[in-house]
């Protein structure tokens, strides 16, 4: 009996080693939460401020100016990143409504458009053909939000916003609904 009760305690100790070696081999290479798919990024919203939305259309090129019309844009800082942007295109008004939801694995930000907005961030989208053109959203003057700019942005009039978590997103969908 004691050598059934020592192999069985051996057995279970080896069991539970194993699953804890297995697990920690198995998450040391995942991504952490907070970070962003390529080419869109996120940052913690800022909570002060009336929570005034806008939602810009940008690149790291200057836009060159067109025949009569000069290329005026405004420079938006992400991190060390600046981006030359028209705008804003879509401001709260644009936005029927706001939700939290998830792109795939990652936590969103869902603005729903309303048919003039999708047209007019549409039109920007696919206007001017410059490289590396990016849909930037700010809130209080701060910009939270990148995701490349791709002529179906706005599937079923619904702008998805990557963020950091969903606890960022709901406080930014929170601040735009005028809660906090």
């Amino acid at each position: 009996m004691k050598l059934i009760t020592l192999v069985t305690v051996a057995a279970v100790t080896t069991a539970v080693a194993g699953c804890s070696f297995f697990e920690k081999k198995a998450t040391s290479g995942t991504v952490a939460a907070t970070s962003t798919a390529a080419g869109s990024s996120a940052t913690a919203v800022q909570t002060t401020g009336p929570g005034n939305l806008e939602v810009y259309v940008g690149s790291t090129a200057k836009p060159k100016a067109t025949k009569g019309k000069s290329a005026k844009t405004i420079p938006l800082q992400v991190g060390d990143q600046t981006y030359q942007g028209v705008g804003p295109i879509l401001t709260r008004a644009d936005i029927k409504n706001v939700f939290v939801t998830k792109a795939g694995d990652r936590p969103a930000l869902g603005l729903r458009v309303t048919p003039e907005g999708a047209r007019k961030l549409n039109a920007e989208i696919s206007g001017k053909s410059i490289k590396g053109k990016m849909v930037l959203a700010s809130l209080n003057d701060s910009i939270f939000s990148t995701t490349i700019a791709s002529p179906g942005a706005v599937d079923d009039g619904v702008l998805l916003m990557p963020m950091a978590t969903l606890n960022n997103a709901k406080t930014a969908a929170d601040i735009i609904r005028g809660k906090k």
